[in-house]
This record gives C-alpha cells, sequence and structure tokens, in this order.
C-alpha cells in the first residue's frame, strides 16, 4: 500500500444489542477520522438494500476485515447463523482459497480468548493475535494499535541486522594486559574513594555499587589522582605528591578495567610531565567517586 492509498476496511460484527451497535459505530468513527475508508453497514445498506450483497462484495474488495468478537458474535459463527454466519462462510472461504490471513484483524469487545464458557474469537481465528478492546480504559491504546496495522505501521520498527561479531578481536582484547599506574613507574597513581569511604563513611558519599559497576562509553567520572611533583626542599612535610579529584570521560572496559581519557587539565601540568588534558586513565569501580550519565 503506497502512503497515499486511503485503506478501506469492512467491519463485521454481531448485532447484540443496540448499544454493542452504537459503540461499533463510534469506534468506526473514530477510524474514519485517521484516514480509514470504514465499510459499516450501519453507514452503506439501507432499507430495502441487500446486506448479503454489501458483504460478499466488501469482503472480497476490502483491503482488510476487522471481526468485532463477542461471545455472541462466536456462537453465530460457530452455528451459522444469521448474517454472521453467512459472513463467517465467505470468510472461511476466503482463507481456505489461501487469501492472506492477516486480511482479518479480530477485535474482542467482551468475552474470552481461549476456547471455552464465553469464548469470543471464532475457531478459524484460533492462534491469531487479537485486539483486546474489553477494558474502557485500554480503547485509545487499541485504536491506535489497529491504525498501525491498517497502514502497516509497526510501534516498533525491525531493527537493522549489524555485522557478526569478531571473535578474534574480543579474544586478542581479553589478553591485552592492563594494570593501575603507580608513582614510581608512571608519575601518579589513583585512590581508592571506596577505601576512603570505608574509613569516613559519614563524611565521605559514593555512588551505588552497581551504578559503578554499570559504567557506559561516554559516561563521565571524577577519580582522586594523586600526582608526583617537585618537593619544596624547605618543607620537610612535603613528599612531592599533589592530590587533584579531576573528571575522565569512559571509552570502553576490558575485563574489570575501565578505560577513559582525562578531561581537565591538572592543576600541576606546568610542574610535571606525567599526567596531562585527554591522556588514557586506567581505573576500577572502585576509584570512581562521582558520575554524570550521558
Amino acid at each position: 500500500m503506497s502512503t497515499d492509498e486511503i485503506p478501506s476496511v469492512l467491519v463485521s460484527y454481531s448485532w447484540d444489542s443496540e448499544e454493542h451497535k452504537t459503540w461499533v459505530r463510534e469506534i468506526s468513527q473514530r477510524l474514519r477520522l485517521n484516514g480509514v475508508d470504514i465499510k459499516l453497514d450501519q453507514w452503506h445498506v439501507q432499507p430495502g438494500q441487500s446486506l448479503t450483497q454489501f458483504m460478499e462484495r466488501e469482503i472480497v474488495e476490502c483491503d482488510h476485515v476487522i471481526i468485532i468478537c463477542t461471545p455472541n458474535y462466536y456462537e453465530k459463527s460457530l452455528n451459522r447463523k444469521g448474517g454472521v454466519g453467512y459472513e463467517q462462510q465467505i470468510i472461511s472461504g476466503h482463507i481456505a482459497a489461501g487469501v492472506n490471513r492477516e486480511k482479518f484483524i479480530p477485535v474482542v469487545r467482551d468475552g474470552e480468548f481461549e476456547p471455552g464458557d464465553g469464548c469470543s474469537i471464532p475457531p478459524h481465528f484460533s492462534g491469531i493475535f487479537a485486539i483486546d478492546m474489553r477494558a474502557e480504559n485500554s480503547v485509545d491504546g487499541s485504536i491506535e494499535l489497529l491504525l498501525r496495522t491498517i497502514f502497516d505501521e509497526p510501534l516498533h520498527a525491525i531493527p537493522e541486522i549489524g555485522k557478526k561479531p569478531n571473535w578474534e578481536k574480543q579474544d586478542k582484547e581479553c589478553l591485552t594486559e592492563l594494570r593501575l599506574t603507580t608513582l614510581d613507574l608512571d608519575g601518579y597513581e589513583l585512590r581508592s574513594g571506596l577505601a576512603q569511604h570505608h574509613r569516613t563513611p559519614e563524611t565521605f558519599d559514593m555512588p551505588e555499587a552497581e551504578d559503578r559497576q554499570a559504567l557506559e562509553k561516554g559516561d563521565v567520572v571524577k577519580l582522586i589522582f594523586i600526582i608526583e611533583v617537585p618537593a619544596d626542599p624547605d618543607d620537610p612535610d612535603d613528599d612531592g605528591t599533589f592530590g587533584e579529584r579531576m573528571w575522565v570521560i569512559v571509552t570502553g572496559r576490558i575485563g574489570p578495567y575501565y578505560i577513559g581519557t582525562l578531561n581537565n587539565i591538572p592543576v600541576t601540568a606546568g610542574e610535571q610531565d606525567n599526567l596531562f588534558l585527554e591522556d588514557e586513565v586506567i581505573f576500577l569501580p572502585e576509584h570512581v567517586i562521582d558520575i554524570k550519565k550521558t
């Protein structure tokens, strides 16, 4: 069906009551106001005209047939009574002749889905996905589903199929040796936020463990860096290190280790040659003291 084509749809139902006929007409009005050419006996068959000819013609010519299912509709369909019984003979013949079963859309207005007492769905539609309109508060959502079915516009589009995983590359990544930096080898190291939290739990807060374990690419985390700097010779307590909390952008993960890039210019940038903006940083969940989700 082209995007400009107006779909034609016949509504098949049983005359259970005047209230039921009004409900069917109101649902049909809503569909018609949303671009569907509804064929309904209440509108298209005048006194003196043939109901059977109307049903025969529209079942063949319409793009879809909506079946309004109720226990009464089920009984008339099963026992081939009245107009419903005649419609079902035509529908059964079409299905037997190879007409696509998707042309027929069952809508349950009352009763049960499963076979047994109170069943609403005729046997030849058993096992077919039927739209549930039994609850008044679910009608809006069901109308949308019905419209999407008629216009072939599913709510959830099928995603594109990606490429086959490159297991050889993954295996190599898993074999990659990563380690945390140390002062003696790298000129800086990370301080465990979790250890500090355990020392002073009342004053040092940490993100929840499950959040620190579930970081994704693009998330931004704060870490505590201890950086080697020249010691002040006049200060006997200066150990030649400077502590700074800085942000790191997560770029990946291998095993227990996260990989990221430094997103701050260190205060000590002019005093040391070990750590700079956009340098790669390897860290663990225990080092994360704050998280900004993307």
